[in-house]
């Protein structure tokens, strides 16, 4: 399988191993949880720039703050990266660390370096090349064939041609990366991980595994980290004026393409794994979908209620905080309390007892015995209230 991951790896590793720590299990294991920990810190320490620099910076600078440092904390604690992705190598926080890196490049326009991030992104995860596709088409539609200062085709094309060329220059270092090591490795570019499996296991069921990877009750989005149904409302807004927000519409597209093509997927329930593994490489498109609802709700104005801030709202005669202002608050503090349950409890011990594999999938479905359902239950056996958590 892809080593993007192991390869950032190696700093960490190294230290220990040139000093001559004892290569064991438990080493392993920590410096693994510590790598995959900083890969996901990296990721929120550059979220928090994208978001303050290119998406709140209409805002005075202390809501700007205010908010960047909000939606970089549900990206950290209120999502599977805290519980799951930050606690192994998986490839996923990798994969979203280079697509939180892309963006940046992509919106302060430094073309190369977004293909570089590209070709990492498409190194670490193939299924990444979903995402690169329709942020380059995006970039082409507003820089491109929406700008107004060219004013023919040839200057349009010459700048389409511009762009297309620097981002397969910025993919080719991964591609020649790519076939060197599989050839000097593996003996052929053929003999890795997914070769066998790109035509002959896309067996999932549609629409069943569309939806499972929202709402199944052991697996969905929306049941792990539910602050996240703000994102859907994020995406509502930007339709509303899709004209100034296309950038927002392609983040919903990334998603919705994404989850359909995991959702053919055998494994779109991720495994064994807590929650919607799967899902975790575009939780930086549901972060950047919270923006418009975070500012349709004025939650800055509301956050932290301090008392200078309550007389500044008194003195403008401003509104008390609405309904859905308490409904995100709610979802959030739950959101954070599923993270932690899943530090706790998660063990691999509901897959042991429940897990049916991919043909039968009535047990992803299942309230009674849901992965939350059977840790409760293993609660009130340890408390000697029940006999069995079966």
């Amino acid at each position: 399988f892809p080593i993007v991951t192991p390869l950032l790896a190696v700093p960490v590793y190294l230290i220990p191993v040139l000093s001559g720590i004892p290569i064991t299990l438990e080493t392993v294991a920590v410096l693994g949880r510590l790598t995959a920990a900083l890969i996901i810190g990296f990721s929120g320490g550059f979220l928090y720039l994208l978001l303050k620099k290119h998406f709140f910076n209409h805002q005075d600078p202390a809501k700007s703050e205010k908010m960047s440092l909000l939606l970089t904390f549900i990206y950290l604690f209120a999502t599977i990266n805290f519980a799951h992705i930050s606690q192994a190598l998986w490839q996923h926080g990798t994969v979203q660390l280079f697509t939180i890196l892309a963006l940046l490049s992509l919106f302060d326009k430094k073309i190369f370096l977004t293909g570089l991030f590209f070709g990492l992104m498409i190194l670490t995860r193939p299924t990444a090349g979903v995402v690169v596709a329709l942020l380059s088409l995006f970039y082409l539609i507003k820089n491109v064939f929406l700008d107004k200062s060219l004013k023919d085709a040839k200057s349009k094309w010459k700048k389409a041609s511009r762009f297309c060329l620097l981002i397969l220059l910025g993919i080719l270092p991964s591609v020649l990366f790519f076939l060197w090591y599989n050839s000097a490795y593996y003996f052929s570019i053929a003999n890795q991980g997914y070769a066998d499996q790109i035509f002959t296991e896309w067996r999932g069921r549609f629409p069943e595994g569309f939806l499972g990877i929202w709402i199944s009750p052991s697996k969905g989005i929306l049941i792990y980290s539910p602050v996240l149904i703000f994102s859907l409302y994020g995406a509502y807004l930007a339709f509303k004026k899709w004209s100034r927000n296309l950038h927002h519409i392609t983040f919903f597209s990334i998603i919705i393409v994404h989850i359909l093509v995991y959702g053919k997927w055998k494994h779109w329930f991720g495994g064994w794994s807590f929650g919607y593994r799967m899902a975790s490489d575009i939780l930086p498109f549901f972060i950047l979908l919270l923006v418009p609802a975070v500012l349709n709700l004025k939650i800055a104005d509301f956050w932290p209620l301090n008392s200078k801030s309550q007389e500044s709202r008194e003195d403008s005669g401003s509104k008390k905080p609405h309904l859905c202002l308490y409904i995100f608050w709610i979802s959030l503090i739950y959101s954070i309390f599923v993270q932690l349950y899943g530090i706790v409890f998660y063990d691999g011990m509901w897959h042991a007892a429940y897990d049916l594999g991919d043909v039968n999938t009535t047990w992803l479905w299942s309230i009674r015995n849901s992965e939350f359902a059977f840790n409760i239950r293993r609660v009130l056996v340890a408390l000697g209230l029940r006999s069995s958590a079966f």
